[in-house]
């Protein structure tokens, strides 16, 4: 006789880390180049190049690129931008953690300073936080029953576990084209571009997985003609693509992580040679991991009235899907411009981040706190500083429920920014609106007594002699067939025909007759 036995494959997570590193660095402006007259804008963003697991630690390499907005000529609409990289390298420490574990990592800019020195120089300072989340992949096999032998009785139990289906990462291109409006001169060089995207929307389906959303695409260019103004150019570009992933389908569970790669806007001419077309290429990474719920038999004792067996025990660690959410808050700010900014004639862009600064698990929710930060590019009424920008901080704060969480849970929150506008309710405020998209998933750690193995003995003939053949037994507290059946050498079956019963399920009190089963060869 041997043990069928069913291979248990899930992932549970080794190491989460939360780490932030400045970047720090100056920079000359080209001599192609104005000189800087007034600091406008900047932006910054993270790009991981780079990912090396070792024991007990992980090294990260990339780059922070920069770009600012300056004004060249207080007496004017001249603007200019300058661009850069920061390289960094970083090692983030995990205990336990050990080449080829999984990692999971994002990183995003939380803040940039620039500094002007000169009028030829200037100072950028970032911060940059990374969140780190480790998984390693358990594999066991745990016994469902016995082939080719008899006289053994068999207990299982249903047990559920989440089993990785997939696991993968992805870069996902996207290139539109956008024309300028008929009423816009030709474009003669960019001078600033700040793309972002919105709506993001993904599900698993049987070909891969779904992506969709919209690309929102902000321009500032000269114009061909040097003594017309500069041009503003907002588009809005819906996109959707499938990235393929094997053995999935729509009923499994996504938990996925997007985040914005690199991004480039170029221009070039129509069908009539005219350069009125922005074409802008950008990328988003997506790390992707799918889920499915796997109930399955697994043994759980077994004797036998013939014969001395006993199973060998080993201790199953493991983690279960326990929910996986998608919410949304809304986020409102209304602020007024600080007096040492002119008035504001037209809100031309507006962007933002979040960043998540607390979770705090609760008996049955989790409360996030957090902050969306925003900047918002203005026309002002002064036409010395005809573009300015102002930031504002809208702190939140939002309650999921959730099911009823033990200390050991883990819960991993990746927030997005869905939508964010900025619109004047007056010349000297702006109210600033915001949709938050807090996707939050939660991990149980479980563990699971399996067997693995038996060992098969003769009876001890003596220790059966002294069991009665044949006794009258009052239920207690506590008590099963099974237990009862294996206390008297008894089997199931036996018990079952004996006093008539219909189900296994007895009562404290209740009186049954147990017979005690002979031993076969």
């Amino acid at each position: 006789m041997e043990l069928t036995k069913n291979r248990i494959t899930t992932t549970n997570l080794k190491a989460a880390k939360f780490m932030e590193f400045t970047v720090d660095d100056d920079f000359n402006v080209p001599d192609a180049k104005g000189d800087i007259d007034r600091f406008i804008a900047s932006k910054g963003q993270v790009t991981l190049e780079d990912t090396e697991v070792m024991e007990n630690k992980v090294r990260i390499t990339g780059v922070v690129g920069y770009a600012i907005l300056y004004q060249t000529d207080g007496s004017a609409d001249t603007f200019e931008c300058h661009d850069g990289e920061i390289p960094f390298e970083e090692t983030i420490n995990a205990e336990g953690l050990e080449p080829g574990d999984k990692v999971s990592i994002s990183c995003m800019m939380e803040d940039l300073y620039v500094t002007v020195i000169n009028s030829r120089k200037y100072e950028v300072r970032g911060l940059a936080c990374v969140k780190l989340w480790a998984c390693h992949q358990v594999t066991a096999e745990g016994a469902t029953g016995i082939a080719n032998g008899s006289g053994i009785e068999c207990m299982t139990e249903k047990v559920c576990f989440t089993n990785v289906v997939a696991s993968s990462r992805d870069i996902m291109k996207i290139k539109e084209d956008v024309e300028i409006p008929a009423n816009k001169p030709d474009i003669g060089r960019v001078l600033w571009d700040d793309v972002t995207f919105s709506e993001l929307e993904s599900r698993a389906t049987d070909v891969g997985v779904h992506i969709s959303g919209k690309m929102d695409i902000f321009v500032i260019y000269k114009p061909e003609d040097e003594i017309a103004p500069v041009q503003y150019v907002n588009a809005t570009r819906e996109f959707q693509d499938t990235i393929s992933c094997d053995g999935i389908d729509e009923d499994m569970i996504l938990d996925d992580m997007i985040t914005m790669g690199r991004c480039g806007v170029s221009v070039r001419a129509n069908d009539n040679g005219e350069d009125r077309i922005l074409q802008v290429e950008s990328s988003l990474n997506v790390d992707i991991k799918v889920y499915e719920d796997v109930e399955t038999d697994l043994l759980k004792d077994m004797f036998s009235y013939s014969a001395q067996v006993e199973p060998v025990r080993s201790v199953f660690s493991y983690e279960n899907l326990l929910m996986r959410n998608n919410a949304k808050t809304r986020v409102v700010r209304k602020e007024r411009i600080k007096s040492s900014q002119p008035s504001i004639l037209q809100v031309v862009n507006v962007n933002g981040t979040v960043d998540i600064d607390e979770v705090k698990p609760m008996d049955d929710a989790v409360v996030i706190e957090g902050a969306v930060k925003a900047a918002v590019l203005y026309v002002s009424s002064d036409d010395s500083r005809p573009l300015c920008q102002m930031e504002m901080v809208a702190p939140f704060s939002y309650r999921v429920e959730t099911v009823p969480l033990r200390p050991q849970d883990s819960i991993r929150i990746t927030p997005a920014l869905n939508q964010i506008t900025a619109t004047l309710p007056g010349n000297d405020e702006v109210e600033m609106k915001a949709i938050v998209d807090i996707g939050m998933t939660i991990f149980t750690r479980k563990e699971l007594e399996l067997i693995e193995d038996m060992t098969v003995a003769p009876v001890d003939m003596k220790k059966k002699a002294g069991a009665p053949g044949i006794v009258g037994y009052v239920v207690r507290d506590g008590d099963s067939i099974w237990s009862i059946a294996k206390q008297y050498y008894s089997s199931l079956d036996s018990i079952r025909k004996v006093n008539h019963l219909e189900t296994d399920e007895i009562k404290p009190g209740e009186k049954l007759i147990i017979v005690k089963c002979a031993s076969s060869q």
